[in-house]
């Protein structure tokens, strides 16, 4: 299947549309702030955000547009996304690959974040910073994003979530909303990248995509298992005391990521790799929610 089809534009206004209608804006969602100095000239429009001055509303332009927008003033600051995208070589696995996933949920996000005048740009990580595509705060640059994504692979070994958010907010002296989208199998532990993002100002927003097979080991037996980032064999048998264990440690390592990102107040959506398309990109918005059996999707 195309990575980008004919259809992809359409699909993400589509989505841009319904985020506008989420309570809160979603994953996305942020109320603007003014720089100290305020300001009085009115530079444009922007969505209307939960929290918003009424008496900023132009109804003019609502009539206009069918939707809320409210005047933006000179002095009003605009909001960076941050898109920081796993590389690492466990993304490549899964039956649907992860990063495939991975990738199209970053340009739908990328789309969403430009329809409301949000500067948008990514950065791909493994053990550190892989690539950069630049800042953009046009639809009319979007297909520089297209060709960003298209042309990633994973390619690094191991994931350190840490030192790419370290590696982030050093270069990037703006802060803005950080949006992570790893499955978060990092050696050194998940939360201090999340931690790092969340001391430093960043308004973190963790998507991790999943295998549903990682949740279930293989039937029992001698087996090898590969590590693809360490690239180490270690020969095992499979028994059912370790597949229930297994299958309980997997289920306790879900539970943390939602529990540390509610912890710190940051938006979290865990997605499965198999899942109708639709549904992945309507939960990576947060307009969809998982059932029971699957982790749930959070926003503020």
């Amino acid at each position: 299947m195309e990575l980008f089809g004919s259809q992809w534009v359409r699909r993400c206004e589509h989505l841009a549309q319904v985020a506008r209608r989420l309570p809160g804006g979603g994953l996305l969602g942020r109320r603007p702030q003014r720089l100290p100095a305020g300001g009085t000239e009115l530079t444009g429009y922007r969505d209307y955000a939960a929290g918003d001055d009424y008496r900023q509303v132009d109804w003019k332009q609502c009539a206009r547009h069918d939707e809320l927008l409210t005047k933006q003033f000179e002095g009003e600051t605009d909001l960076r996304v941050y898109v920081l995208l796993d590389v690492s070589r466990s993304m490549a696995l899964g039956r649907r690959p992860k990063f495939d996933v991975a990738r199209r949920i970053a340009a739908a996000l990328a789309y969403v974040a430009l329809s409301r005048l949000q500067r948008v740009g990514i950065t791909t990580f493994a053990d550190g910073v892989v690539a950069d595509c630049p800042s953009i705060g046009q639809r009319a640059e979007y297909l520089k994003i297209l060709d960003f994504l298209k042309g990633s692979s994973p390619s690094g070994k191991v994931s350190d979530l840490r030192r790419a958010a370290q590696l982030l907010v050093g270069r990037y002296q703006r802060r803005g909303l950080a949006v992570v989208i790893s499955d978060l199998y990092d050696p050194c532990g998940f939360q201090h990248g999340i931690d790092v993002l969340h001391f430093h100002g960043y308004r973190a927003t963790i998507i991790q995509v999943y295998d549903p097979a990682d949740a279930r080991p293989p039937a029992l037996g001698d087996l090898e298992c590969f590590d693809v980032e360490s690239e180490s064999i270690l020969p095992i048998t499979v028994t059912e005391a370790m597949q229930t264990r297994y299958c309980r440690l997997f289920d306790d390592f879900q539970h943390s990521v939602r529990d540390h990102c509610a912890s710190r107040d940051v938006p979290c959506a865990q997605i499965p790799a198999d899942w109708p398309e639709d549904e992945i990109l309507l939960a990576a918005i947060g307009a969809r929610e998982t059932g029971r059996r699957e982790p749930t999707t959070q926003t503020r």
